[in-house]
C-alpha cells in the first residue's frame, strides 16, 4: 500500500491556485477544478461546503466522490491537482451515479490516459 499523504493537497497556496489559475468542469453532482502541477504525481482533494448538509452529509459526499475517484484512479494522467467539489445535490445518491458522472465531467476535461480501456465508459 503507497503513502496517500503525497497525493493529497493540503496547503491552502495549492488550493488558492487551483481556484485562480486553475480550470473547472461542472457535472449534476460534482464540479471538478484542475490544474497542471509539474510534478510526476496527480494530487487531489475532496471538499464539501455547508451547502451540502450536516456533518454526516459532508463526510458521506466526500466518501462517494474518494471512493469513485479511486475507482478510475489509474486511468488518470500523471502531473495534475484535482479538487472535487460535492454540490448539495449528492446526497441519497449511489455511488455508481456518481462514478458515471465523474468519469464523464473528468473525460471531458481531458483528464484521462490516451491509452486506457474504451470499454470502460
Amino acid at each position: 500500500m503507497r503513502d496517500r499523504s503525497e497525493y493529497t493537497l493540503r496547503n491552502q497556496r495549492d488550493f488558492n491556485r487551483i481556484y485562480k489559475q486553475g480550470k473547472s468542469k461542472g457535472g449534476k453532482y460534482t464540479v471538478v477544478l484542475y490544474r497542471k502541477n509539474g510534478l510526476d504525481i496527480t494530487r487531489t482533494a475532496f471538499v464539501s461546503s455547508k451547502k451540502v448538509g450536516n456533518s454526516v452529509e459532508r463526510n458521506r459526499s466526500r466518501r462517494l466522490m474518494r471512493e469513485s475517484y479511486r475507482a478510475m484512479e489509474s486511468e488518470v494522467k500523471r502531473g495534475y491537482d484535482i479538487i472535487f467539489v460535492a454540490r448539495n445535490n449528492i446526497n441519497g445518491c449511489m455511488e455508481a451515479e456518481v462514478e458515471k458522472q465523474l468519469r464523464k465531467t473528468m473525460e471531458s476535461c481531458g483528464l484521462f490516459t490516451e491509452n486506457r480501456n474504451k470499454d470502460e465508459k
